[in-house]
């Protein structure tokens, strides 16, 4: 109960309350000890994080919850409670980018993987642990670096007897140090150093250095991470001619012939990455032509299979028998909605414990046909077939080795739940009325965006075991579907 209010309600006062009920089971909490890494945990940008977090005495994890949260407890990152992930209410900026490591359950490792990490994740998460009465938590620092560009090193002018040169580097997180090197990798103090830091946080350093005839020519200038000590860095020369005892024209000549091929440097550096970046985008270009290409053969197949081949309209309607208790049918059984709040309905070897979902009462054993189904998206959903076999009392594991054919808005993203890895329809915008055709001979199930004319995902070449197959309908928290004519 403690547990169900602390998630539910996340005002200040109830926030306070919730601290003291903590303090007054300090006894139970001792029991079960949550613990972080000794370190902050340092990821460079566009790589996958992984946050420690361990819990001792090792348990069965049937009852366990663990949560992740950011900065404060008013959301999470993920969660997982009851046996599986729940993250329909997870902070937006980590919908489809978390897993927790469930494979360590077992021996008390609840490490929490953050997938492309940004700048924007950097900061403090809590491993927040619950078995029971116990709980503990833990705090796990990310910080995240940005190697900016390589060092550019400029002569500028005389000054003091020698030559004033400066390093400059752009792009930094967090901010870099300038280290000036002589040729033994021994420090040299540096002139002026100056930093500035974008919109986006990045940092740009700038620093200065003045050399002389004869001594410190041969110098290098390196900027460097301080969380992991990572450099980039330019290496020069500048000979004797160089200095004050040159012609004012040769030294000139010089300075200049210098900046010329650093900028031809720089331009094929520029070169590379344009002729790189075509590359990427030609490749690209392809990658969508033969998507398009295949949609539109698709499209044809499913024109053609729909007006010339006789395809029968199934006349769905759903199986109250089948149906969760959280689930609302109407009474031509043509509708279903998902409340919070369960029924009283009877228990029968037909019905959905665990999942909130609901079936055709017809399932087809032959022959092509198709229905058609309006969404009204509230938080998630699926539809397709399902095998009369498939699991009905506990976890579900959607895809087609366990007798499930459907796509859907799932964990935030359209996409087809296929196995081994799904397949995500990011270029498609999830319909609001989609059609699912079945062909039971050739072992496909098609679905066609009403809405947009367009198909969407074939699954090909499946086995359905010679066992009847059932119209298969999930809801999330919020929708409402409903079986079109």
């Amino acid at each position: 109960m403690m547990l169900s209010s602390f998630h539910s309600c996340f005002s200040l006062p109830a926030f306070i309350v919730y601290g003291l009920v903590f303090q007054v089971h300090e006894l139970h909490s001792a029991l079960l000890k949550v613990m972080g890494p000794p370190g902050p945990v340092i990821v460079a940008v566009g790589e996958d994080a992984v946050l420690p977090c361990r819990f001792s005495p090792a348990q069965s994890t049937q009852d366990m919850e663990v949560t992740w949260y950011r900065e404060q407890l008013a959301s999470f990152v993920h969660r997982y409670k009851g046996g599986r992930d729940q993250n329909w209410n997870q902070m937006m900026e980590y919908v489809g980018r978390t897993e927790l490591w469930k494979d360590g359950l077992a021996k008390g490792s609840v490490n929490l993987k953050i997938i492309d990490v940004q700048l924007s994740d950097r900061g403090n998460y809590t491993c927040f642990v619950v078995n029971g009465s116990d709980y503990d938590q833990a705090v796990v620092e990310l910080k995240v670096t940005v190697s900016g560009s390589v060092p550019l090193v400029a002569l500028e002018r005389y000054q003091d007897g020698g030559i004033r040169v400066s390093c400059r580097s752009a792009g930094w997180y967090p901010r870099p140090q300038v280290l000036w090197r002589d040729p033994h990798g021994q420090h040299l103090p540096s002139l002026s150093e100056s930093v500035t830091q974008d919109q986006s946080s990045l940092f740009a350093v700038e620093s200065s250095i003045i050399l002389t005839r004869g001594t410190k020519q041969n110098v290098s200038c390196w900027v460097r991470h301080v969380l992991d000590g990572q450099e980039r860095g330019s290496e020069f020369y500048i000979s004797d001619p160089f200095f004050h005892n040159a012609h004012p024209f040769i030294i000139a000549l010089g300075i200049v012939s210098v900046a010329v091929v650093a900028l031809i440097i720089f331009a094929v550096y520029l070169f590379k990455i344009k002729g790189k970046r075509e590359k990427q985008i030609a490749m690209r270009d392809a990658a969508l032509r033969d998507r398009d290409a295949a949609i539109e053969k698709q499209a044809e197949e499913l024109a053609w299979r729909r007006y010339a081949v006789p395809i029968e309209e199934a006349k769905v309607v759903l199986d109250s028998d089948t149906a969760h208790r959280s689930l609302v049918l109407s009474d031509d059984c043509k509708s279903v909605r998902r409340e919070e709040k369960t029924l009283k309905v009877t228990d029968n070897p037909r019905r959905f414990l665990q999942w909130r979902c609901v079936l055709g009462r017809e399932g087809f054993t032959s022959g092509r046909c198709c229905w058609e189904v309006e969404v009204v998206d509230g938080g998630g959903w699926t539809v397709g077939v399902c095998r009369e076999d498939v699991n009905r009392k506990g976890e579900i594991i959607l895809k087609p080795e366990e007798g499930f054919w459907v796509v859907g808005q799932w964990e935030g993203r359209f996409q087809a739940l296929t196995s081994p890895g799904r397949t995500f329809l990011s270029e498609i915008q999830p319909p609001k009325r989609i059609r699912v055709s079945l062909c039971y001979e050739e072992g496909r199930v098609s679905f066609f965006g009403v809405d947009e004319n367009i198909p969407i995902f074939t699954f090909q070449e499946t086995s359905f075991e010679g066992k009847p197959v059932y119209p298969w309908f999930w809801l999330g928290a919020a929708t409402w579907l409903k079986v079109c004519p």
